[in-house]
């Protein structure tokens, strides 16, 4: 490592100290906002030079795979229902499912969100409880193969945060935490401005932190974890137990749409749950705001003003006091969003000159 020191000029040196005493900073802190200022500058730059490049996101959930287009001013989006494929457990399924997506638009990049565990070293996927053909395949390396673009791939919840900070809801946050409440329970944090995802890439598994000891399965092999009650599968089983009867989510929230009592009282239980994974959040992060993501607070919003009135009789009043819970702006393509802008900045960023 070089450690030879950098030698700066008198009178810069001495505007140096006196941006410091104004500031009241180290010379050091003023240094390296300085150097942030000069990086984000030649981001914008960069991506400016390259706007003539055509990018693509794509959300691969467990019920969905979801896309936007970059058009220039506008952005094209859809969705494919691929719960079929999924239960199939082909791999090679899926994949043809994201190449026909991505040869309708021809991108020269695309960004995608996955649900499950990343390994960032490897790009492997070691865990997707909800998508099991996902398991242990480098997919991101086999993609970049088969479509001949550059692939950016990261955690769906991870990238829902990321996208309502960079076009929905989240901008200007200073800490912003975001929950996708759809197939399963992710969770995902942009803090000043940079995605949280951990020293592996693991980080923000809300729906796998446990709230009932020795409760319900999960998907994940354990028992009582968040996701077990706060997810689609988790609401269709609290209806089932209360009705003997066999739903899909969205036929509860039909249902609960409508007045239908169970389906209602299924909703408010869900709440309830999902009040204590915000609630402990809250207390590890103290974020600014929280946003619910997914298709259950999208076709049901009701489900947003549940949770809060619950998280307002169990959190702490100081980090509840700051705390702003809200639908997520872009709804149930935060992640394709996210996957959109993070493909888009890590490119430019890996193309500065």
């Amino acid at each position: 490592m070089n450690n030879k020191k950098i030698s700066i000029p008198k009178k810069s040196e001495k505007l140096l100290n006196e941006l410091s005493k104004q500031a009241g900073k180290s010379e050091k802190k003023i240094l390296e906002d300085i150097i942030e200022e000069y990086y984000k500058k030649r981001i914008k730059e960069n991506i400016n030079k390259h706007s003539e490049k055509k990018f693509l996101g794509i959300d691969l959930g467990g019920t969905f795979i979801k896309y936007v287009y970059d058009k220039g001013k506008s952005f094209e989006k859809g969705k494919v229902f691929i719960r079929e494929i999924i239960e199939k457990n082909n791999f090679d399924f899926l994949v043809n499912e994201i190449k026909k997506i991505v040869d309708n638009f021809s991108p020269d990049v695309v960004g995608i969100a996955v649900a499950g565990l990343i390994d960032k070293k490897t790009g492997i996927i070691t865990q997707s409880p909800n998508i099991k053909p996902l398991e242990g395949f480098p997919l991101r390396e086999h993609l970049k193969e088969v479509l001949n673009i550059p692939v950016y791939l990261e955690n769906d919840a991870s990238l829902a945060a990321f996208g309502e900070y960079l076009y929905g809801e989240g901008k200007n946050s200073e800490i912003l935490l975001c929950l996708t409440l759809g197939t399963g329970l992710g969770g995902g944090a942009v803090i000043n401005g940079k995605l949280l995802t951990g020293v592996s890439g693991s980080a923000m598994e809300v729906g796998h932190t446990t709230i009932q000891i020795n409760g319900l399965p999960c998907h994940c092999g354990r028992n009582g974890c968040l996701e077990a009650y706060v997810s689609s599968y988790g609401l269709e089983r609290t209806y089932y137990l209360l009705t003997d009867e066999k739903k899909t989510s969205g036929e509860i929230i039909i249902l609960a749409n409508s007045g239908n009592r169970d389906a209602l009282r299924a909703l408010e239980i869900f709440s309830e749950n999902l009040s204590i994974g915000l609630m402990n959040i809250t207390h590890i992060f103290n974020p600014d705001t929280i946003l619910l993501a997914g298709g259950i607070p999208e076709n049901y919003p009701a489900v947003v003003d549940l949770t809060v009135s619950n998280l307002k009789k169990i959190a702490f009043h100081l980090p509840f006091r700051d705390l702003t819970v809200k639908k997520a702006g872009l709804g149930e393509f935060s992640g394709a969003f996210g996957a959109l802008g993070y493909g888009k900045t890590n490119y430019t960023e890996s193309n500065i000159q």
